[in-house]
């Protein structure tokens, strides 16, 4: 009974020795806008595993499936969940960065988007990727990306209607002139009952400013009135 269970136990530890899982993710802290941001995927193996530097892998997660009441499991998935790229490999660990995240399109949905911690490695399908890796861009540029845009968006804003101008040569306190000399020249010469003419108000009074015509024929009809009084009483 010893044997068997020792046996058993030498089994499972084997096994769980053989997988080869995500068991850390670091990030480094910038101390300005202008630092690249990086983010570390340490796995438990090492070159005895068949990892190796540029080696693109893929990271799988485990997913329990049970029913709705959570009472009975039905029973586990992996699920792919994005690729890594070996960047540097020691005795027991191996140092990998994002390469690309998987889509959902065709794929399972995940609770927690993103390569994590426990996350299997499947070395399946893995290959060699020797280009560099894309430098990150940063805080700063990503914020001045965004402004441009901004200013992009308003400086091509469609432009307002050009407000209207006089036409070249025109003066305008000379039209205005124009304009009550048209007037007082249409005005009656010779007034009923004696009254003054228009003009000549208009002249006397202004000394040949020009005035409206409602002003002009007030005095007339004032003057007309007065004439008519003086009449009267002879």
């Amino acid at each position: 009974m010893m044997f068997i269970f020792m046996l058993l136990f030498g089994f499972t530890q084997e096994s769980k020795a053989g997988e080869i899982s995500v068991v850390d993710v670091r990030r480094n802290i910038t101390l300005s806008e202008d630092d690249p941001v990086y983010k570390d995927f340490y796995i438990n193996a090492g070159p005895g595993s068949g990892l190796k530097k540029n080696l693109v892998i893929t990271a799988v997660r485990k997913i329990n499936v049970r029913d709705a009441s959570g009472a009975n499991a039905v029973g586990e998935i992996l699920v792919p969940v994005g690729q890594l790229k070996v960047i540097a490999i020691f005795d027991k660990v191996a140092v990998a960065r994002e390469y690309t995240l998987l889509s959902r399109d065709e794929l399972p949905m995940l609770e927690q988007t993103g390569i994590m911690s426990g996350d299997r490695i499947d070395l399946q399908g893995s290959f060699i990727d020797n280009s560099k890796p894309k430098p990150k861009r940063k805080v700063a540029e990503e914020d001045q990306a965004t402004n441009t845009t901004a200013m992009v968006a308003i400086t091509t804003a469609v432009p307002a209607a050009p407000a209207p101008t006089a036409p070249p040569g025109a003066n305008p306190v000379v039209s205005a002139n124009a304009v009550a000399e048209k007037l007082i020249s249409a005005a009656p010469t010779a007034p009923p009952n004696g009254g003054t003419n228009v003009v000549t108000a208009i002249k006397s009074n202004t000394g040949n400013n020009p005035v409206s015509p409602t002003a002009a024929k007030v005095e007339t009809l004032e003057k007309t009135a007065d004439s008519g009084n003086n009449t009267l009483h002879e």
